[in-house]
C-alpha cells in the first residue's frame, strides 16, 4: 500500500489498531509483572515506536513522563546501538537518568520489530522496579552514587538470550532480587506480545513497513497541535511556583511564548540545581511540559509525535530542571510534577476557560524495607494521591493523581508486602480549596508497624509548607503533613519505625477556582459532581479508549 494510498478509514482503523496493540501489551506487564509499583500502581509504560524513535501509539496504561520521555531515550539508545546492530531477539536495556526518565529505578527497554527480515520499528517500554540499591529513595541523597545501581545501555537480551552477567549484577545490587527480575520478564514478554501482533497485522493489511501511516499519524496530528495553538494569543506568558525543596524553598519560573502555531517553554531563572535528590533531567521536564500543553489545547488527538513537534522546552543546564551529572535525582517527582502548575498558571489569562488551579500533588509515596528475623527481605513502594486542582466547569477530584497518572496501591498489597497495618484511609473532608469550583480532597492514612524488627522509611512528600494554589478567587488547597508517634517529621529524611510505632500520612488537597457563591447550595453540587465524576473515571479506567488527555479537560 503506498503512502498516499491510505484512504481516512484505513488509516482510522491501522491507528486504532497501533492504540490496541500498545493497550495488550500493557495487560501483559499487569499480568506478568512481579512489583505492586507495576501491577497495581501502573507506573509503567508502553510505547509503539517508528525505525527513528518516534512514538507512534501508547498504551492508556502510561505515565506521562514515561510517555514524554521514552522517544528521547529511543534516540539516544540508537545512537550507540543503531538498527543494523539489532536482531530479531534483542533487547537493550538502560536506567540512566540523563538518557531516560530521571532516575535509577526507572528501566527502559528497546525492542526490535522485524518483518520479512527488515527492521520496520522498536518496541519501548519503562518501568518503575520496587528497588535499585543504594540508599532508600530518598531526597536525602547527595549525588547519584549513593542513589543505587547505574545501569550503562547495554545488550541485555542478543538473540533470545539474557546476558547472565548482567541479571547477576541487577540482583547482587537490589533488595528484592525477584522482583526486580520478574518484571524485567514482563518487559520481553510484553514486548515479544507487541512485535507479533504487529507483524500480523503488517502481514494482513499488505504493508511493507510502518513508515506510511506512521508518516500521516504525524502529520495530522501535528496540524491538529498546531492549529489549537494558533487561537492562543501571541505573547510571553510567566509564573512561578515555590516547592518545599529540602532546607529552603526552590522556585521554578516559567515563560511560555507563544508565536503563532508553536510554544515555547522557558525555566530560565530557575533555583539551581542541588546536593539532594531534588532535581529533574531534563527528558523528564520535557515529557511534563508537553503533557501540560496537550492537556490544554488537544487532548482529544491521542499521543503521538506529531502532537509534541510544536512544543520546545528549555532549562538552564545547572538548575533543577536541567541538573549537571552526577547530581542526585532520587526524587525528580517532587520538582518536576510542579510543571503543570507553572504552566497553567503562565496561561491563566490567557485561557482561563482551559486551565484548572493547581493540584494537591506530586503523588505522595511511602517506601519501606528491611530483614525481618529469618533473614528475608522485603521492600516495597506504595503511593497515595492527592487532590486534584478545580476549573472552571467543575470540582477537583479527590485522591487522583495528577499529573502523574499513579494509581494509589491497595491496602491488602500493602499490608502483604511489609509489616504494616492500615488502621485508617479515608479522604480529608473539605479540605479542598474553596471557590466556585472546589478543589478535590487529600487523603489520610494511618500505618501502624506490625514489625518485630525495625523498619527503614523513605518518602515522597510535598505541599507541606506551600499549598496547592487557587485560581480567579478560588482559595489554597489544604497544606499535608507526616506525623510519627504524634510528633511531625521531616518528610525529606529518612527514618526508622520501630516495633509498635504509628505514622499518620495526610496528603495535600487541590486549590479552588473562581470566587465562593452559596456555598450550601454548592456543596450540595459538589458532592454529586464528584461521584458522577468518579463513576465516569471508573468506566473510562476499565474501558480506555487510548486518549491520554489528561485531567485538564475532565
Amino acid at each position: 500500500m503506498a503512502r498516499k494510498g491510505i484512504d481516512p478509514i484505513t488509516l482510522e482503523v491501522l491507528w486504532s489498531r497501533f492504540i490496541a496493540i500498545a493497550e495488550e501489551a500493557a495487560r501483559e506487564i499487569i499480568r506478568t509483572a512481579f512489583s505492586t509499583t507495576v501491577r497495581e500502581s501502573h507506573n509503567f509504560a508502553v510505547v509503539i515506536l517508528d525505525p527513528k524513535g518516534c512514538a507512534i501509539s501508547q498504551a492508556g496504561w502510561a505515565l506521562p513522563s514515561y510517555v514524554g520521555a521514552l522517544p528521547l531515550t529511543a534516540k539516544a539508545l540508537l545512537k550507540i546501538f543503531p538498527g543494523e546492530t539489532f536482531g530479531p531477539d534483542d533487547l537493550v536495556l538502560t536506567n540512566d537518568p540523563w538518557l531516560g526518565t530521571g532516575h535509577l529505578q526507572d528501566l527502559t527497554s528497546l525492542q526490535p520489530i522485524f518483518f520479512k527480515k527488515a527492521l520496520v520499528g522498536y518496541i519501548g517500554i519503562t518501568s518503575h522496579v520496587t528497588d535499585m540499591g543504594g540508599k532508600l529513595r530518598s531526597p536525602e541523597v547527595r549525588d547519584i552514587y549513593e542513589e543505587g545501581l547505574q545501569l550503562p545501555p547495554c545488550k541485555f537480551m542478543e538473540n533470545g538470550e539474557v546476558n547472565p552477567q548482567i541479571i547477576s549484577i541487577i540482583r547482587a545490587n537490589v533488595r528484592v532480587p525477584e522482583q526486580v527480575e520478574g518484571d524485567l520478564i514482563a518487559h520481553m514478554s510484553a514486548g515479544k506480545l507487541a512485535v507479533n501482533r504487529i507483524q500480523a497485522m503488517l502481514e494482513e493489511y499488505k504493508l511493507k513497513n510502518l513508515d506510511g501511516v506512521a508518516t500521516t499519524i504525524f502529520q495530522r496530528s501535528e496540524n491538529a497541535m498546531r492549529e489549537a495553538v494558533k487561537k492562543v494569543p501571541d505573547g510571553e506568558y510567566r509564573f512561578h511556583v515555590s516547592t518545599d525543596g529540602y532546607d529552603e524553598p526552590l522556585i521554578i519560573r516559567t515563560e511560555v511564548r507563544v508565536r503563532g502555531s508553536s510554544i515555547v517553554v522557558d525555566y530560565t531563572g530557575t533555583s539551581p540545581q542541588v546536593d539532594r535528590g531534588l532535581n529533574a533531567a531534563l527528558n523528564y521536564v520535557f515529557a511534563y511540559s508537553a503533557y501540560s500543553l496537550k492537556c490544554l489545547f488537544c487532548p482529544g488527538v491521542p499521543n503521538n509525535e506529531g502532537g509534541f513537534r510544536p512544543i520546545t522546552v528549555t532549562a538552564p543546564e545547572g538548575s533543577i530542571l536541567n541538573p549537571r551529572y552526577p547530581a542526585p535525582v532520587n526524587g525528580r517527582s517532587m520538582v518536576g510534577q510542579f510543571i503543570p502548575s507553572a504552566i497553567f498558571g503562565a496561561l491563566c489569562k490567557a485561557v482561563p476557560h482551559l486551565v484548572q488551579a493547581a493540584s494537591g500533588n506530586p503523588t505522595w509515596a511511602l517506601n519501606a524495607a528491611g530483614v525481618d528475623k529469618q533473614g528475608h527481605r522485603f521492600a516495597g513502594n506504595f503511593f497515595l494521591n492527592g487532590g486534584q486542582g478545580a476549573s472552571r466547569d467543575h470540582d477537583g477530584i479527590s485522591c487522583l493523581s495528577f499529573p502523574s497518572n499513579t494509581s494509589n496501591t491497595p491496602i491488602e498489597i500493602l499490608e502483604h508486602m511489609v509489616p504494616l497495618l492500615v488502621e485508617r484511609k479515608a479522604i480529608i473532608r473539605d479540605s479542598g480549596g474553596s471557590g466556585q469550583f472546589v478543589g478535590g480532597n487529600g487523603q489520610q492514612v494511618i500505618v501502624k508497624s506490625l514489625s518485630d524488627v525495625q523498619l527503614l522509611l523513605s518518602f515522597l512528600s510535598e505541599r507541606t509548607r506551600h499549598p496547592a494554589y487557587g485560581l480567579f478567587g478560588g482559595k489554597n488547597g489544604r497544606v499535608g503533613k507526616v506525623t510519627l508517634n504524634g510528633r511531625p517529621i521531616n518528610p525529606k529524611r529518612q527514618w526508622v519505625m520501630s516495633p509498635g510505632d504509628r505514622l499518620v500520612l495526610e496528603v495535600p488537597s487541590g486549590g479552588g477556582y473562581g470566587e465562593a457563591k452559596d456555598r450550601n447550595r454548592d456543596a450540595v453540587e459538589h458532592d454529586l459532581r464528584e461521584g458522577l465524576l468518579s463513576l465516569q473515571k471508573a468506566r473510562a479506567d476499565y474501558n480506555y479508549d487510548g486518549d491520554f488527555s489528561g485531567a485538564a479537560n475532565t
